[in-house]
This record gives structure tokens, C-alpha cells and sequence, in this order.
């Protein structure tokens, strides 16, 4: 049965939801760390394909997102998050051993399964630990954990793969004991795992839906537009400053839920999107502007979607849930949206992202609707 989450905190416990986020940054690193050293990887693999080693990690999100909610929401986030932690600390330090590539690609698929369950994990737990007014804050500042967390790996990665490997595993190592000191002692109790037929009404439930349906839509333009907008306007100090723009406006999102809906964040983010890329194909000397605005309120859209997992669903089980359908989701967009445009062209971008805002902001209004009848938190 589904037990409620204690009543929340009156303070936030702002040192445990740092060091939470810390360990957010540790997941964006197991994407940055094969991202970043891509090349002294083919010198170390000649004739492997290396860059399939990124995309081991997303392709289990889109697998096993759902499953990963289920597991967070058997065992209680503390637990998962441990877990998690320890088994991406042994397949990272193994990894720094630079084993046979196919062995290598079996390590990536087990950090993987790590990497999943933290993006599930962590902000169920920072939703259950924030106060009431510091939720939205809380969950907008983990919407920034992807684009910060790479950025900062951009700054200290090196040119050699197996240290920075090394170096993240012991960070993660690090963090596990940090939070097993951290952690509440006291969790709820654990819940058989989920069966199939409950992963499968998942996608039924729009309270669960909702969320996951804007971060998904939102993942499929934003890496697409950040990839190929520089391309396309002509301007390619757009490069760095459309991700940045992006964090910006999910920390704002975080701040905005205090007073508006996250729903209504996300819905009329879309929108907005749409308009500015609209106006940026009409007007080309403005385009490039244009496109920074859109891609700030972009980040209106993945803060506001966080924020509206514990604003639709009252209990840590369903927010588990619903975390694990955003992560799957988010993963389907960030491996499709790229290749879709590509195979479109960099001439379509601004159309692509206009047609995607629109469907957008449709689709997500018709599932905050379906969703917030009745009450919500």
C-alpha cells in the first residue's frame, strides 16, 4: 500500500541537499567523462566504435527508466542512491584499468544502471527533504545538475582517459560515505518490487505522465538546438552561451514555482519557445538574440517540469514513479531530437524547434489538465 511521505520539514536541510546535488554532478560526470575524452579513448581502441560508450548510459534510461522509479520506490532514495554510488565507484574504478573494449562497454552498461537510478533517486529524496516553500527552489536547482555538472568536467577533465576515470570513481566513493554519514537513519519501509502490469500503468496515470511527457519533448529540442542553432544562424559564439542561458532559466523556474503552477510553467514555456523562434525566422537580424531567449525560457520548461513531480504526487512511491518516467522520457528525447534534426538538416532548425514548441505546449497542456483534477500539493 502506498504510504505517505512524513509531513515536510519547516527548514530545508540545505547542507544534505548540497551534497545530494554533488552527487548529481557525479551522474552528469559519467556522461562528461567519455564525452570529454572521446579522443584519447580512440587512441587507446583503434577501430572501436568508442563513441557508442556515451550513449550505453542513455539507452538504459530509455530501457529501464520506469524500472529504476519501481526499485527507488521499493527500497527507499537513501538506499538507492547508496547503491548506486558504490556500484558506479566499482565499474568507474575498473574502467580506469582501460580493459578490452568490448569489457569496457559491459562496465558502461552496469555504470549505466548507477547513473539511472541517481537521476530517480535524488530529486525524490531533495523533494521529500525540502520545506514546503523551498520545494520548487530545490527542484529547480536540481534541474541545472546535467548542464553544471558537464560544464565543470569541461574545466578539469585532462587528455588522458584513465586518470580522469580513477578520479571519478573516487569521488564517488567519496560521496556514498559522505552521505551515509548525511542520510536519515529512518526510511519507509520497504515495498515489494513493482510487476510489469504496474510499469505498464505508469504511463496511464497523467499525475505521473505529465511531467515525464514536458521533459521528454523538452529533451528532444534543447540538445538539437544547442547542437545545430550555432550552425544555422551563422554565429558560433551561441555555442557556450545557449546551454548557460538554459541553467539560468531553470534556477529561475525553481523560484517562479513559489507563485506560479510548475504546470503553467511548462506549458506557457512552450509557448513562449515557440513565439521567439517564430519571431527569430521572421526577423534574421534578431535571430541570434532571439534564439538566447528562447533557449532561457527553455529552461522555465525542465525546472518547471521537475518541480511539478512533487506538486502532482503527494508520496515518495509515486514520486519515484514519476522521476523514473521522466528519466526514461528525457533519455528518448536526448537520443532522438539530434539525429531527427540532422537527417532534416541545419536549414530547418528554427522550423524544427517552432513545430516542436507547438506540439509541445499542446500535448502538455492536455496533461496537466487530465492531471490536476482533483487536488495536488
Amino acid at each position: 500500500m502506498t504510504q505517505p511521505i512524513p509531513p515536510l520539514p519547516d527548514r530545508t536541510p540545505w547542507a544534505l541537499i548540497a551534497a545530494l546535488y554533488g552527487a548529481g554532478l557525479l551522474a552528469a560526470g559519467q556522461f562528461a567523462k567519455i564525452s570529454l575524452t572521446l579522443g584519447p579513448l580512440a587512441l587507446v581502441y583503434p577501430g572501436w566504435p568508442v563513441a557508442f560508450a556515451v550513449s550505453g548510459v542513455a539507452v538504459m534510461g530509455i530501457v529501464f527508466g520506469v524500472m529504476a522509479g519501481g526499485l527507488t520506490a521499493s527500497i527507499g532514495p537513501g538506499r538507492a542512491i547508496l547503491a548506486a554510488l558504490a556500484l558506479s565507484a566499482l565499474a568507474g574504478g575498473l574502467q580506469a584499468l582501460l580493459p578490452p573494449f568490448p569489457v569496457l562497454m559491459a562496465l558502461r552498461v552496469i555504470e549505466g544502471a548507477g547513473h539511472l537510478v541517481l537521476v530517480v533517486a535524488i530529486p525524490t529524496l531533495m523533494a521529500g527533504l525540502a520545506g514546503a516553500r523551498d520545494r520548487g527552489l530545490v527542484m529547480g536547482l536540481w534541474a541545472t545538475f546535467f548542464g553544471v555538472g558537464f560544464a565543470l568536467a569541461a574545466l578539469v577533465i585532462g587528455n588522458s582517459a584513465a586518470p580522469v576515470f580513477g578520479w571519478h570513481a573516487g569521488l564517488c566513493a567519496l560521496v556514498a560515505v559522505v552521505l551515509w554519514r548525511m542520510l536519515p537513519r529512518v526510511e519507509a519501509a520497504r515495498r515489494p518490487l513493482p510487476r510489469l502490469s504496474e510499469h505498464l500503468s505508469i504511463y496511464a496515470s497523467p499525475r505521473l505522465l505529465a511531467p515525464a511527457l514536458g521533459h521528454g519533448i523538452y529533451a528532444f529540442v534543447f540538445l538539437a538546438a544547442v547542437t545545430y542553432l550555432p550552425v544555422a544562424l551563422g554565429a558560433a559564439w551561441l555555442a557556450p552561451v545557449l546551454p548557460v542561458v538554459g541553467i539560468v532559466g531553470s534556477l529561475a523556474a525553481g523560484v517562479l514555482a513559489r507563485r506560479i503552477a510548475p504546470g503553467v510553467l511548462v506549458v506557457w514555456g512552450f509557448v513562449a519557445m515557440a513565439a521567439l523562434f517564430a519571431m527569430a525566422l521572421v526577423w534574421s537580424g534578431g535571430a541570434a538574440g532571439l534564439s538566447v531567449l528562447a533557449m532561457l525560457i527553455s529552461g522555465l520548461v525542465a525546472g518547471g517540469g521537475f518541480a511539478a513531480v512533487p506538486w502532482l504526487n503527494p508520496t515518495e512511491e509515486a514520486r519515484a514513479l514519476a522521476n523514473g518516467a521522466l528519466a526514461q522520457l528525457g533519455n528518448v528525447g536526448t537520443f532522438a531530437g539530434t539525429p531527427v534534426l540532422a537527417a532534416l538538416g541545419v536549414g530547418a532548425s528554427l522550423p524544427f524547434a517552432i513545430v516542436v514548441g507547438v506540439f509541445g505546449a499542446g500535448l502538455t497542456a492536455i496533461a496537466y489538465r487530465a492531471a490536476i483534477r482533483g487536488d495536488v500539493r
